[in-house]
């Protein structure tokens, strides 16, 4: 039985290194192709506010909503073309860092704000005032590089560096006993 396996090896072995490296390439293409530098971008909106003002005591009160959206190209690779859309036209708008940018009113009401590029990391706040809560909402970001995703935020308490600190440390330590765990389940206990 030994003699047939070292025949049937001696068949196979030249090509189980072929194999090998055609395994290795594609694993390698595979990799090049996950950590590629790609557009990525996140939007939503982080916070809306309402007032009413009397600015005339024999007037209704001027109802004033504002809202901030952001958009932020995540990615390692600039975003071209980038297209937010909006429900119906705000009263008034600022892009924050201010740049130069095209808008539109769409024949459904839309309203419509172009940016020519987004950097790598680059954050940008779109900032609304409404007057007479006509609601305009970010509907979605359109980008030719990539789909979009929403991603929903809460406000959330800053805490101070030895809270981070505490947190961080606990988190290490739990994955060091994670892989600690694991070892000694494959390994064995000694």
């Amino acid at each position: 039985m030994s003699e047939q396996l070292v025949k049937l090896w001696s068949i196979f072995a030249p090509a189980s290194d072929f194999l090998l490296a055609i395994a290795l390439s594609a694993l390698s293409a595979l990799l090049i192709w996950f950590f590629r530098a790609r557009v990525r971008i996140i939007w939503g909106s982080t916070n809306f506010s309402f007032h009413n003002f009397h600015i005339d005591p024999e007037k209704d009160p001027i109802a004033i909503g504002s809202e901030k959206f952001f958009v932020q190209n995540i990615g390692r690779k600039p975003a071209s073309s980038i297209e937010l859309v909006f429900s119906e036209e705000p009263t008034s708008y600022n892009l924050w860092p201010q740049r130069d940018h095209s808008s539109t009113a769409l024949k459904n009401g839309g309203y419509a704000i172009q940016i020519s590029s987004l950097a790598p990391h680059e954050l940008l706040i779109v900032d609304i005032i409404d007057i007479d809560l006509k609601g305009p909402k970010l509907i979605s970001v359109n980008c030719p590089d990539v789909m979009t995703n929403e991603v929903r935020f809460q406000v959330l308490r800053q805490f101070g560096k030895p809270v981070n600190f505490i947190v961080g440390y606990l988190m290490a330590s739990g994955l060091v006993g994670t892989i600690y765990l694991i070892l000694q389940m494959i390994l064995g206990a000694n």
